[in-house]
């Protein structure tokens, strides 16, 4: 088997693939709606009854379960949230959720009012059974929607209840506006409390900064203190002035005291004493040059004099001015060291003052920083202040979402119709019974043992070429098929293979004499039949009986039987056939008989030439029509 497998499977040729394109039938799946409609409307009785059996269930649960109500719609009109409640003219002000309008929706039937609703009404209703019996809707492109109520009592009922609601509404959006706002407020409470805390915190930070650095203020202090290190530096020039004046008092004081000290009074007579004794001597004379002597001791004396300090002063006293000049120089002295001393102490002073007016500019800038700081916090802590207001203006009083647009009124009240739901439940009950039945039709269909000439040819995957009625060899369509098909065969044409393992003997039988009585009508002589699987389905009696020559020799016949695949040492013949045809009866045990060769057909023949059918009559008119009309598609599609 392999080895005649590897010849023609791998690769199959052209004219193989050619024939094998234009044998095949080209639907796949062995179902044939014709056929099960055909069985369907053979059994439309079914359908009718299975529809009015389940239509008059419905109509009847229908009018069990149909219960009248009263129904009621009232107008709501969307409120936009107030724009107008802005306490700063900073930032954007506190407003609630401005919801779109599927969440306005969704809150009309919000179980909460609906709850309440119910408890003030007490009409026997529970929170479970209203929420049944009420709807909301919006009117397309508009702020107005509908709220509806089916009273299951009468239009009384109707309108209290959706007054009630209506109201029950209103209330419950406001709280929830009431309920947003709060949470809002309470968070905005902490923050404003906390901005307090920080900027009483930042206040001690400013006392306790200004207190380190001794700053009482910014422009003004740094003022002050450049005026007062403008005033040192005035003080620091009188002074200096003062000590200059001094200086000079003293020196010229102590130029005075040298000139009327004892040894210039004393230098003044020697030089008169001198004088006169150059008016009489000469200056070899002793006495003139004692004179000269003592004058120059007295000018060196002076010299010496000149130099020393305000201590040796005293050594120029002994006359009144000198007195009084030693006692000017003294107080002079006096004051040229509270003049020093002011000097320095300004000028300590000064640099004090110059110091701490050169940390003014880190101090003014870290001062700044915390003013600054305390400001932002201010402004924080004012723009929440203000916030908390708005809020607190909706926690206490939230206009809410909706306002009613149209009060209840009792004449629009609208009864429901007793006949509405039994009618839609008899429509589709009716339906259901019908598709019920025709479920039951399709399965009892497929379930009987005819199939149709198109499901034959599907299982074969072979065109359609000819039927033969069930048991009656003398059909002319044999006749037919053989003028058709097998006279024109020329002489030396391959043989032409019969697959028959779809047949039982008996179906067999009566082909094979119906195609030998063909064969004789037309060429006078008995059909040579070679068989190359004796061993199986026909015996000899139904040989003999099918008036055909069973020939042992493929030599002797170019028409071959072949009941399933043959013995290995026949299988090399079968690459000799050219044309074969797929014998197959309209009945489910054939196709599924067929079923199981077919693999071993597909492998070792060429592709199916053709399918040969038997058929059983079809009974009933629905039937036969189905079969002529799938007998009609399966032509045309062949």
């Amino acid at each position: 088997m392999s080895q005649f497998n590897s010849q023609t499977d791998p690769q199959e040729s052209d004219v193989t693939k050619e024939k094998k394109s234009s044998y095949s039938f080209p639907i796949p799946i062995a179902v044939d709606p014709v056929r099960i409609l055909g069985g369907i409307l053979t059994r439309w009785y079914w359908l009718v009854l299975g529809g009015l059996i389940f239509g008059a269930i419905g109509a009847l649960v229908g009018s069990k379960l149909n219960k009248q109500t009263f129904s009621l719609s009232t107008a709501l009109i969307k409120r936009k949230v107030p724009q107008t409640v802005q306490t700063s003219e900073i930032g954007q002000p506190f407003r609630p959720a401005d919801f779109n309008d599927a969440t306005l929706l969704s809150t009309l039937l919000a179980t909460e009012p609906l709850d309440w609703a119910t408890k003030r009404i007490e009409n026997g209703l529970t929170g479970v059974d209203i929420t049944s019996k009420v709807e909301a809707s919006q009117l397309e492109n508009t702020d107005i929607y509908y709220i509806t109520y089916h009273s299951p009592f009468s239009g009384e009922d109707a309108v209290k209840f959706i007054g009630v609601w209506s109201e029950e509404i209103l209330e419950y959006t406001q709280r929830l506006q009431q309920s947003e706002a709060r949470i809002i407020r309470d968070i905005l409470e902490k923050e404003v409390r906390q901005l307090e805390f920080r900027i009483d915190q930042l206040d001690q930070r400013i006392i306790d900064f200004a207190k380190k650095n001794n700053f009482i203020g910014g422009d003004s202090q740094v003022a002050a203190i450049l005026g007062k290190i403008s005033q040192i530096d005035l003080n620091l020039q009188d002074a200096e002035a003062q000590k200059t004046s001094l200086l000079e008092q003293i020196a010229a004081y102590r130029k005075k005291i040298q000139h009327h000290s004892p040894l210039e009074i004393r230098l003044r007579e020697a030089e008169q004493e001198l004088a006169n004794l150059r008016s009489t001597y000469t200056d070899l004379n002793p006495l003139v040059m004692s004179k000269l002597e003592s004058i120059s001791y007295f000018e060196n004396q002076i010299n010496d004099l000149a130099n020393v300090d305000d201590s040796a002063l005293e050594q120029f006293t002994g006359t009144d001015l000198g007195n009084t000049l030693y006692l000017n120089i003294i107080g002079t002295h006096n004051n040229l060291t509270d003049a020093e001393n002011r000097i320095i102490s300004l000028r300590a002073q000064r640099k004090i003052e110059q110091e701490r007016l050169n940390k003014f500019p880190g101090i003014i800038a870290q001062h700044n920083a915390l003013v600054s700081k305390k400001e932002s916090l201010l402004s924080e802590a004012s723009l929440l202040s203000k916030r908390l207001k708005e809020t607190e203006i909706f926690a206490s009083s939230s206009p809410g979402y909706f306002q009613i647009f149209e009060e209840p009124d009792i004449r629009k009240v609208m009864p429901s119709s007793l006949t509405t739901k039994p009618l839609l439940l008899g429509v589709a009950g009716l339906f259901m019974g019908a598709g019920i039945a025709m479920v039951i039709t399709m399965l009892m269909t497929q379930r009987t043992s005819r199939r149709s000439v198109l499901e034959c040819c599907a299982t074969t995957g072979a065109r359609f070429v000819a039927d033969f009625p069930e048991g009656d060899s003398e059909a002319p369509m044999y006749e037919d098929f053989w003028i058709k098909r097998m006279a024109t065969k020329p002489f030396g044409h391959p043989p032409v293979l019969f697959w028959t393992a779809a047949l039982t003997p008996e179906d067999e039988e009566v082909f094979w004499a119906g195609l030998s009585k063909s064969s004789e009508e037309d060429t006078g002589k008995r059909l040579k039949v070679y068989d190359l699987t004796p061993e199986c389905s026909l015996d000899g009696d139904q040989k003999k009986n099918s008036l055909a020559d069973w020939v042992t020799k493929d030599t002797e016949s170019r028409i071959w039987r072949a009941h399933t695949l043959p013995h290995r040492d026949q299988r090399e013949l079968l690459k000799s056939v050219e044309d074969c045809y797929a014998l197959i009866k309209t009945e489910k045990a054939s196709i599924k008989a067929f079923r199981k060769t077919r693999e071993l057909f597909e492998i070792y023949l060429p592709p199916c030439y053709g399918t040969l059918t038997t058929y059983t009559p079809a009974i009933g008119k629905f039937r036969v029509h189905a079969d002529q009309l799938s007998m009609l598609i399966t032509k045309q599609l062949s």
